[in-house]
């Protein structure tokens, strides 16, 4: 991902790319045929599948461009909270929790999905493993807010997170970068391009490797947390013999064995944790921990993909064939002391395929339309081992899940003038889950329940369907002005807690309306996007554990819960001189529980009703502030400074209210200083993140007394320098 060059020294040839507010920029030319447009402010945007200018798009969307992943410090899906507002990450080890306005889930089984899906390069993620994402050679990240029920190719309710890598390119190119960091972080990354002469063939390989030590001191085992070890490539050959053929195929590799987010330390008097009831130490820096047990994240996925683009007369026609793996192992203190009291041992394992097909009108006439089909088969097994060793307690629920969901889909769009666009979609959608589960809870003294060895044993199906419509009406009194009205119906499938025995549970419903508005004043350099949205929110899948479980429970998920959210959405763009350019993102949120009657088990005498309560993770005022200042240094090259200020107000992370899992509100400093020779071959990158070293929680977690209050810090301080070539 190095900064695209201002100019090709071998070919002088560049081409006008669009950053997400549709502003021109000359970027050196990696596009694809369907880039190749004659309108010189487009971007394919990913709901769409076609050239269009981001500021024509009815909807709100925040585009991250790889020249400002780098300069931002953005390495993977975790830091795009940073500097998209609205969108919350949580993470639980290695598995991601995005929630953008709001809609989002903390439901960890292979038996359910995310409400804010992640894609990339258009291939759906089925696992919340598959939420964190580390950056290399990416074009861009897309964020898209509010349901996708007609456009991608898996419904979701809340949004989604798109990540588009570089296709191959019909020239020679290359590029490799090395960076050194803070806790003796390495990474390498390159990439080359090479078309095969003779042929209409492009073959483009791509990796990273990364390696850090951790933010976080052991000090029992005298051993870092929060370390990094992680690689991963990317192949992709290209047949692409005409602008009207195209076909495509990726193969890619990840693999990590590392400590990466298991440096949490509990609370020693906020709740009750059974570890330090019996002894055990809790350090008073929150980077130091006194853990028995020798944690570990090991990670391994596959992704292979073949997508068929193809321009017939009258019509566009695209396939996308997609088969992936993913395995996880972890080791987990869930004590996260010295004493032996609490632990975990999980593992995960994937297998999907998923298919989508989708014909689209190519005409250019009043009259466009837009018709596809998806299916996705998934088998997923997940496996807990919980033990309390002091009392010979083991609780080992493993459960096997096999997905089939269908999809049809259609949009009709009708320009009934230069001003006036409409558009009407419809899905429908068809869910069946197959749930093999068994339960072994070993109890020898009878400690939790009566004594000796308990089985469960749980064999269901169910299946669930919908039907999402999507509404939208546009009006352009100007080219540089659009005004929309938009409604549209999100839809989750029900499932299976593969983490407990219990019965399947249902869908959760979204009916969301937004107005907004995107305008251009070129030459006042000034661009706004603002946007009102109304979310009705019903049948919520909320995990919640009864006051009366035993020790080394896990919650049970429940559709029992009705929310109302309101919101404000705000992107400005100011170029303040001819170097210097401010911008602007915010997001106000009003999100409630209108019904939702549970008793919090850490809190069992509370009031159960959770009427009036804040959603989890749903901060009422989220914004960043970013300046740059460019400066040409003759004939050396360029210099860029870019600063950035980050605020969150406060945030629960469960639906209770209670004040030990709130996060107050903080604010993020980060900036960098980027440098790119005259021809565009040597580039840098210096950054700096989080400058002001804040203490804030990525993640609490508070189950008394198995762990008590755990608290995963977020990353400390960072500085780093990437220093890289480019052919």
């Amino acid at each position: 991902m190095p900064p695209p060059c201002l100019s090709d020294a071998a070919t002088g040839d560049s081409v006008l790319g669009v950053t997400e507010d549709g502003q021109e920029s000359e970027l050196k030319e990696r596009s694809t045929p369907d880039l190749q447009t004659s309108d010189p402010v487009t971007i394919v945007i990913t709901p769409q599948w076609r050239p269009l200018n981001s500021q024509k798009l009815p909807a709100t969307v925040n585009i991250l461009s790889e020249q400002e992943l780098d300069s931002a410090g953005i390495g993977s899906t975790i830091d795009l909270q940073y500097h998209v507002p609205g969108l919350v990450l949580k993470t639980n080890t290695v598995l991601g929790q995005p929630y953008l306005r709001g809609i989002g889930s903390d439901i960890i089984s292979v038996g359910a999905e995310a409400s804010v899906a992640t894609y990339v390069d258009g291939v759906y993620q089925p696992r919340a493993v598959g939420s964190i994402q580390d950056f290399y050679d990416v074009e861009r990240v897309e964020v898209l807010k509010g349901p996708q029920g007609v456009h991608l190719g898996r419904n979701v309710v809340g949004g989604a997170v798109s990540i588009i890598s570089h296709d191959p390119a019909p020239y020679y190119d290359a590029y490799a970068d090395v960076l050194y960091g803070s806790y003796d972080k390495y990474q390498f990354r390159g990439a080359v391009n090479v078309p095969i002469e003779g042929t209409s063939l492009a073959f483009r390989l791509a990796g990273s490797v990364i390696k850090r030590d951790g933010y976080t001191d052991n000090i029992f085992l005298d051993e870092d947390l929060d370390d990094e070890d992680f690689y991963a490539w990317r192949g992709k050959l290209r047949y692409a013999p005409s602008v009207d053929f195209d076909v495509l195929f990726s193969t890619e590799h990840a693999k990590e064995d590392s400590t990466r987010a298991l440096g949490f330390q509990t609370h020693p008097t906020k709740a009750v944790n059974g570890g330090v009831l019996l002894g055990g130490t809790v350090p008073g820096d929150p980077r130091d921990v006194f853990q028995n047990i020798d944690q570990f994240v090991r990670v391994e996925t596959n992704r292979h993909s073949l997508k068929l683009s193809w321009v017939l007369d009258g019509v566009d026609f695209m396939s996308t064939t997609a088969y992936q793996e993913s395995d996880i192992d972890l080791a987990l203190d869930l004590d996260a002391t010295e004493i032996d009291f609490s632990s975990n041992f999980p593992s995960e394992t994937s297998k999907s395929f998923s298919q989508e097909i989708r014909l689209s009108s190519n005409r250019g006439t009043a009259l466009s339309w837009v018709a596809g089909a998806f299916f996705l088969h998934e088998d997923a097994t997940q496996l807990l081992d919980v033990r309390l060793p002091l009392a010979g307690v083991r609780n080992f629920p493993k459960g096997s899940v096999d997905t089939d969901a269908y999809a049809l889909f259609g949009e009709l769009g009708y320009k009934f003038s230069d001003a006036w666009q409409g558009t009407a979609g419809m899905r429908y959608s068809y869910d069946r889950r197959k749930h093999d589960f068994s339960q072994i809870i070993e109890d020898p003294m009878g400690t939790l329940g009566p004594p000796g060895t308990t089985t469960l044993i749980q064999n269901e199906t169910e299946s669930w369907d919908a039907l999402t419509p999507e509404l939208t009406v546009s009006y352009s009194p100007k080219r540089n002005a659009m005004f929309y009205a938009k409604a549209s119906r999100g839809f989750k499938a029900g499932g299976f807690n593969t983490t407990g025995f219990q019965p399947s549970f249902g869908p959760e419903f979204l009916w969301a309306y937004e107005i907004g508005l995107k305008v251009n004043f070129p030459d006042q350099g000034i661009r706004f996007n603002g946007a009102l949205f109304y979310y009705d929110y019903k049948d919520m899948q909320l995990a919640t554990l009864a006051p009366s479980a035993p020790i080394g429970t896990f919650p049970s998920i429940v559709n029992a819960a009705k929310a109302t959210i309101n919101g404000l959405d705000l992107k400005m763009h100011m170029q303040a001189t001819n170097n210097t350019d401010l911008s602007l993102g915010l997001t106000l949120l009003d999100a409630e529980i209108d019904e939702f009657i549970s008793v919090d088990p850490n809190n069992p005498a509370a009031d159960p009703d959770r009427s009036g309560n804040p959603l989890p993770q749903a901060p009422d005022i989220s914004f960043n502030l970013v300046a740059n200042h460019n400066w040409a240094l003759e004939n050396h090259g360029y210099l860029a400074l870019r600063g950035e200020y980050r605020y969150q107000s406060a945030i629960y992370f469960n639906p209770f209210k209670d004040s030990v899992v709130k996060q107050g509100g903080y604010g993020i400093v980060n900036a960098s200083l980027s440098f790119e020779s005259r021809k565009g071959h040597w580039y840098a990158e210096l950054f700096g993140n989080n400058l002001t070293d804040k203490e804030y929680a990525q993640t609490l977690f508070r189950q008394d007394p198995m762990m008590g209050l755990l608290q995963c810090w977020g990353a400390p301080r960072t500085v780093g320098l990437r220093v890289g070539y480019r052919m």
